[in-house]
């Protein structure tokens, strides 16, 4: 049966980098409440019906916990960062210290160590490039350290997710990791010895998964890698800027679902199913709150993206069906969701104040058991 696995992205907690970065205790609630219509009609600033939670509050993330299992999600794909450098972690406490406190979350979770470069866009400026706060790519050593410690943290956890038995663990950014690692050999190497490593201390065999930055590999490489399946984060890769700043919901759908067919031709069949193709549905875009309000937007590369508009519950709905039509035709074991959470780019599950529940009541039509 497929399952479904929703990004988690925790932002929305005060963070002792953070604090340093601003000088006060900071969230990217701020950057949501300051959001501003870009156009007619813009739903902005988006309003969260649960208002401006605390993530790290225990029944804050019980009642997440529990909402999402009514939606029939089997598990969060926490947005998961460690960097290279003497800290470390980064915006981990609501899973380290909420989450895994919780007794019988009712789902389970499963790591996407967010590799990318962490950016200043806090807000973004137009016509300014965002300085690289925290760099992405790490060395064989760091890369050593950090599987030690996921390990040893996370997959020694009753509720780390497990896809036909095996440890789910996404990569984010493959062309980063294989830059930072010292090229594709090393990657090779380091990713056997994480496999090695895992079945030494007893937590079983690894899916490895890819979520970006694999996209111009050759699909032979990627399973000499090692790596097991690839999707996407989300549809932003087929949000076409040529449009303008507003973009149809269902337009961009028919994009989506073009690449799934296309992806899954090159990668799996292109490798005789040596690599799975996994699909991903997206509830919607917009990453305005990310610019600063008092700034012109002009379309260019993220976050000055357009606006998708139209993805109302029914729309959504329909996108949540066509990705298990997908995943069940091509036999894919999982179905990811974007997101649980993203309210900064508009793309979240949880309730607003314009539909409520509107979104999770849609995907429970399609997933809910």
């Amino acid at each position: 049966m497929t399952q479904v696995a929703a990004i988690y992205f925790p932002s929305w907690h005060a963070d002792p980098r953070r604090d340093r970065e601003f000088g006060r205790p900071w969230t990217e609630w701020e950057l949501v409440k300051a959001g501003v219509p870009r156009f007619e009609g813009h739903y902005q600033p988006i309003e969260p019906a649960w208002g401006y939670a605390d993530e790290t509050e225990p029944a804050n993330m019980r009642r997440s916990c529990d909402a999402a299992c009514e939606a029939g999600i089997n598990a969060f794909l926490w947005d998961w960062y460690w960097y290279d450098d003497a800290e470390g972690d980064y915006l981990n406490r609501p899973l380290d210290d909420t989450f895994l406190g919780l007794t019988e979350p009712g789902i389970d979770f499963a790591l996407m160590w967010a590799n990318h470069d962490w950016a200043d866009v806090f807000p973004a400026r137009t016509g300014v490039v965002p300085r690289v706060m925290y760099p992405g790519a790490v060395s064989p050593d760091a890369f050593r350290r950090m599987i030690q410690l996921v390990i040893d943290r996370y997959f020694t956890s009753p509720y780390y997710w497990r896809v036909d038995g095996e440890a789910w663990f996404t990569i984010y950014r493959m062309d980063v990791l294989i830059e930072g690692l010292g090229g594709a050999a090393a990657t090779r190497e380091l990713l056997t010895e994480f496999r090695a490593l895992a079945r030494e201390c007893g937590a079983g065999e690894l899916h490895l998964n890819a979520l970006d930055g694999w996209q111009d590999l050759d699909p032979h490489l990627l399973v000499d890698l090692g790596i097991d399946s690839v999707g996407h984060y989300n549809w932003a890769s087929v949000l076409d800027t040529a449009r303008g700043l507003e973009v149809d919901y269902a337009a961009w759908r028919d994009e989506a679902v073009s690449q799934w067919r296309r992806d899954h031709e090159r990668f799996v069949e292109g490798t005789d199913g040596e690599l799975r193709y996994i699909p991903n549905v997206t509830m919607g875009w917009d990453s305005t709150a990310r610019v600063h309000p008092g700034d012109d937007l002009v379309v260019s590369e993220w976050p000055f993206l357009p606006v998708v508009t139209g993805n109302t519950p029914g729309a959504f709905r329909q996108s949540c069906e066509f990705a298990r039509a997908f995943a069940d035709s091509t036999r894919e074991p999982v179905v990811i969701v974007n997101a649980w959470n993203e309210w900064t780019e508009g793309s979240y599950l949880e309730p607003d104040k314009r539909y409520g529940l509107g979104y999770v009541e849609a995907a429970r039509s399609v997933f809910g058991q």
